[in-house]
């Protein structure tokens, strides 16, 4: 069994407890409030950046050139794409965002893993966080009722084959772990950016 199938399928309950989080729910069921959103958009776009700069460090550390060129297609992606469906977003939508933080338990777990366990842990909790976008992703523009517009564009971006893509890659990234990681590594990892999410996405409700 690779590392990254055996990180989904010991952890699958902890991918579920993500998956049913509020913000998941009342974007798949179209019920998401125009100020929650606003605020998503605040703090996701922060930690786009801290992802991009993650990527960055996975481009220097990166144990081959395939590594090299598969994480510069990331950064691309998230600075790119990414970063103009922030901008465009934030101008169509009806609020602004409320001042405040947010992102900052994410990004402190994933910059406080990348600090102690450098390329490995960077390669894993991407894989977390992006395995879960495109689990609900996928969920939701299947068989929810997301809204036109930001928030389906953002849901639709997230099921596309350049993203679908990329998540290939970090499981591939993850599988070529040597096996000097030890497994409880990769599942301290895993499953920390997994609760880092769920209170990253609590935070656009309080």
């Amino acid at each position: 069994m690779s590392r990254s199938v055996r990180l989904l399928e010991t952890h699958a309950a902890d991918l579920d407890r993500a998956l049913d989080m509020r913000f998941v729910r009342e974007v798949t069921e179209g019920t998401i409030g125009d100020q929650a959103f606003a605020d998503y958009l605040r703090i996701e776009e922060a930690f786009v950046v801290t992802a991009a700069r993650v990527h960055g460090y996975a481009v220097w550390a990166a144990p081959s050139w395939d590594a090299v060129h598969r994480n510069g297609l990331a950064v691309h992606a998230l600075v790119t794409e990414q970063i103009d469906y922030f901008r465009d977003a934030r101008a169509r939508w009806p609020v602004p965002a409320r001042p405040g933080a947010g992102a900052d338990r994410l990004s402190d777990f994933i910059l406080g893993a990348v600090e102690t366990g450098g390329y490995p842990a960077a390669m894993t909790a991407l894989f977390a966080a992006e395995t879960l976008y495109l689990t609900w992703c996928t969920r939701a523009h299947a068989t929810g009722t997301v809204p036109p517009g930001p928030i389906g564009d953002w849901v639709a971006l997230h099921t596309a084959p350049p993203f679908r893509a990329g998540v290939a890659r970090l499981a591939d990234q993850v599988d070529q772990i040597p096996p000097t990681v030890p497994d409880d590594h990769l599942d301290a990892w895993f499953t920390g950016m997994l609760d880092a999410e769920i209170t990253f996405h609590d935070a656009v409700f309080t």
